[in-house]
């Protein structure tokens, strides 16, 4: 047995591709017309991919679901919270000084509302309206703050003008 044949290798190579000359007018490189919108605010976009013409059409309906879809649950909660708020509230809408303990106020109104929002989406949305510039500005002129339905509670400290005026020139 010393006629020992070697073993066939299995190759996963690519083959080579074989190069077609063309001239240099059949080429045509992918062209991109900018996006146009259409009257009821569709993205419309037209390009072209080799000999093709491709155009793409994207409603401002599905941009919304696929930015949202990324989103996380509380992070989707708390836009929803924020939403009712607006409508429930022009204290809310108008950027006033709450209260302090305006977070119990909003799991009050929830649960009159019967509606279950996290805590988290509750904070998320508190430290996201309480650093909006138009609130902070409100901060820093001071006054009275605000429960949720309008009634005044308590007024605006010296040290929290001050911290507001920080927060607000670090922001810009």
């Amino acid at each position: 047995m010393t006629d020992v044949k070697p073993r066939k290798t299995l190759s996963l190579k690519r083959k080579a591709k074989k190069e077609v000359p063309v001239a240099a007018d059949d080429v045509k490189p992918v062209v991109e017309t900018p996006k146009q919108l259409r009257p009821n605010g569709d993205e419309v976009k037209e390009f072209t991919r080799g000999k093709k013409r491709v155009i793409k059409m994207q409603s401002q309906a599905q941009k919304k679901a696929l930015k949202d879809s990324k989103l996380s649950p509380s992070e989707r909660q708390s836009r929803e919270l924020k939403r009712l708020l607006a409508e429930s509230f022009s204290v809310w809408r108008r950027r006033r000084p709450l209260s302090i303990g305006v977070d119990e106020q909003i799991v009050e109104f929830l649960a009159s509302k019967k509606i279950d929002i996290s805590k988290r989406a509750i904070k998320k949305l508190l430290h996201r309206h309480t650093k909006n510039k138009n609130y902070l500005q409100n901060i820093i002129r001071g006054g009275p703050r605000f429960k949720l339905d309008g009634t005044e509670l308590g007024e605006v400290q010296k040290e929290e003008k001050e911290h507001a005026k920080r927060t607000l020139d670090s922001a810009d």
